[in-house]
């Protein structure tokens, strides 16, 4: 028997850049067969984006956050295991 798992992959390579007091840049690698991603930040999603970047805004100065992402499935309505987690302070 083949099992075929209906789950996407998780995001690979999650990065974050260009920090500023306010905002920061996450990039990571697109998931084949994703319909989109959720973004968490601090273990809450805070949006839900179609492409595999996305930068934050809204933050506090001189804070630190944690940030992961997690892969949808709109056909199989899964989502994946979260990606790697990034922790950035802000300037």
């Amino acid at each position: 028997m083949t099992f075929i798992s209906l789950l996407p992959n998780a995001p690979a390579n999650l990065v974050a850049s260009g920090e500023t007091a306010s905002s920061v840049n996450l990039s990571w690698d697109a998931v084949e067969d994703s319909s989109g991603y959720d973004v968490y930040q601090d273990g809450t999603v805070v949006d839900t984006v179609v492409t595999n970047n996305y930068k934050v805004t809204g933050l506090t100065s001189a804070t630190t956050y944690e940030f992961y992402v997690v892969a949808k499935s709109e056909k199989y309505t899964t989502e994946s295991v979260p990606s790697n987690t990034v922790s950035v302070t802000t300037t």
